[in-house]
């Protein structure tokens, strides 16, 4: 994943998402794109290379700014218990998530 500034171009080769006000939101978003619930909520629908933007329907959407309810500033797996604890997933979805998951840095 790249952050890339405010009037960048490229071609479709890459996917954007979203657009921010700040650096700090991007970091967030990149942080919540390599989360095990991200990830496996994107693969329910993605069974192809194509990423459409009907996979994504699933993924909640969060609030990147400083008043978001997620501490963004914590690590991708503290996030996702983060995650886990604000969808109240149960126990048996958490260790599904983790053991099928794999973790990304």
């Amino acid at each position: 994943m790249m952050i890339v500034p405010p009037d960048t171009a490229f071609t479709q080769t890459y996917i954007s998402i979203g657009t921010f006000d700040s650096e700090e939101e991007a970091v967030n978003l990149s942080k919540y794109l390599k989360t095990r619930l991200c990830r496996a909520l994107l693969y329910v629908l993605k069974v192809t290379q194509d990423n459409l933007p009907a996979v994504w329907r699933f993924i909640p959407k969060q609030n990147f700014t400083k008043t978001s309810d997620i501490n963004w500033g914590q690590s991708v797996s503290e996030i996702d218990n983060q995650l886990y604890r604000k969808y109240n997933l149960t126990d048996d979805e958490i260790r599904f998530l983790e053991e099928h998951v794999k973790e990304m840095a």
